[in-house]
């Protein structure tokens, strides 16, 4: 069985599963789906939770996750046994008493597994519930920021929760964080505004990208320049760097491709939403223009890695490229 993050608080409401396996890239979402799980299953955690990783189970060929799951709970109606980033391969999991785990689970512990990419061969084991905690699209995002404001008695707009995640790059782990933030800044208000995020919300060096771009698509170079000036140290200047050139390498691919903003999502590993802004920006140069400017980026960041040039350097050159290729329309 295979549910949504989304699905999981009303399936526990009901029954909690002897195994799950959590996975998917969103780290907030893993997170949280493995506290909720731990708070249905036991009490007095102190006594009732044992904690493996992949490389523990490795090491000692499943025998300490077979005792950890066979033993008793006590003062609780289960114990919960966790391992983290596991990645078993079908033969291994032949194995007799990892085999009897899955095949025959103990009544009494749920066996939580927390991992960042899929395992086929966990998935295609008996009694397996799966929990999808790949990234959230745009509608949960907002939901999920709505909810966190209605909780303090503020109300924040769907364009306002668009703007938050945008500028977290649809980071759930920055978008709690940020939430956290403007709550505390706005508990005096009825709503979390649009002022309030420009002013407290740390843009993602993506999402600066992003405004460069649009800025430069719309020839105003002087607003893409002002951003681009910001950057003062060279950690910013190195990251600013390789964020435009990811953004001008998924335009340059949206631009020469026919696939589906979905397929093209899957591909380059980054929210469907974000291909389709790439496409939009994307309009604006020719792919000709696009290669250009992704070239000279992938050879300042080379040329700066290899000690040829200084960062400065790189970082001013790559700008003066970035901005004098400007927009083809």
């Amino acid at each position: 069985m295979t549910m949504k993050f989304e699905q999981l608080k009303s399936s526990l409401a009901s029954f909690v599963e002897r195994i799950y396996l959590i996975e998917g890239e969103e780290a907030f979402f893993r997170a949280r789906a493995a506290e909720m799980i731990k708070n249905a299953a036991m009490t007095e955690p102190d006594l009732n939770y044992a904690l493996f990783s992949g490389a523990d189970i490795k090491q000692s060929g499943g025998d300490d996750l077979v005792v950890a799951l066979r033993s008793c709970p006590f003062m609780s109606e289960n114990r919960v046994v966790e391992v983290s980033e596991w990645y078993p391969s079908a033969s291994e999991l032949k194995a007799k008493s990892l085999k009897d785990c899955f095949s025959e689970p103990s009544d009494t512990s749920v066996l939580l597994i927390v991992n960042e990419k899929p395992c086929d061969a966990l998935k295609k084991c008996e009694n397996v519930t799966v929990v999808d905690c790949s990234r959230a699209d745009l509608q949960l995002i907002v939901r999920f920021i709505r909810k966190k404001a209605g909780q303090a008695n503020l109300i924040v707009s769907t364009s306002v929760a668009e703007k938050i995640a945008e500028f977290c790059q649809f980071d759930m782990v920055r978008i709690d964080g940020e939430t956290n933030k403007l709550i505390d800044y706005c508990k005096d208000k009825s709503e979390i505004d649009m002022a309030s995020v420009e002013l407290l919300v740390t843009k993602d060096a993506e999402y600066k990208s992003y405004e460069i771009v649009n800025f430069i698509a719309g020839k105003n170079y002087t607003n893409a320049y002002k951003i681009i000036s910001e950057m003062r140290t060279p950690g910013e200047k190195q990251m600013l760097l390789v964020s435009l050139y990811s953004h001008f390498r998924r335009m340059f691919y949206c631009a020469t491709t026919k696939e589906s903003d979905l397929a093209v999502a899957d591909k380059l590993g980054v929210k469907e939403y974000a291909v389709k802004k790439s496409r939009e920006q994307a309009a604006y140069f020719s792919p000709k223009r696009l290669k250009v400017v992704m070239d000279k980026l992938a050879q300042s960041d080379a040329d700066f890695k290899s000690g040829k040039k200084l960062i400065d350097n790189v970082f001013y050159e790559s700008v003066f490229t970035v901005l004098t290729e400007g927009a083809d329309k």
